[in-house]
């Protein structure tokens, strides 16, 4: 229960660090201002979405905790230059990875034509 409350917290952690980064720089400022208030509403939102079970709430509490922890290295201007390098990176392995596969199954579909 606790693990599972743990694995959903740090999913949808990260998940709320990308939706941060997509997100105006006017609204990043406003929950970077507002800690507790961004928090708040992280924990709420979590607890909800999650149907208000026990894992649910375990969930929502390991997720103050890891928003807490987000928010205050944000805060830090150096670790947040570093954290939306990694993004950027991270990106453009995804991007890297969607034009491997698929430049491998196009080389699948043509053997496979060539065979027949």
């Amino acid at each position: 229960m606790i693990i599972t409350g743990l694995s959903l917290a740090l999913l949808t952690g990260a998940g709320f660090y990308l939706l941060f980064c997509k997100l105006p720089k006017r609204f990043q400022r406003f929950f970077l201002r507002n800690p507790l208030i961004t928090d708040i509403i992280a924990c709420i939102s979590i607890y909800t979405l999650l149907g208000g079970t026990i894992v649910a709430l375990f969930a929502a509490a390991w997720l103050g905790l890891i928003v807490s922890i987000m928010l205050a290295l944000l805060n830090n201007k150096v670790t947040a230059e570093v954290l939306n390098q990694i993004s950027k990176k991270l990106a453009r392995a995804k991007e890297l990875t969607m034009e491997t596969l698929t430049t491998y199954f196009e080389n699948k579909q043509k053997e496979a034509l060539n065979e027949r």
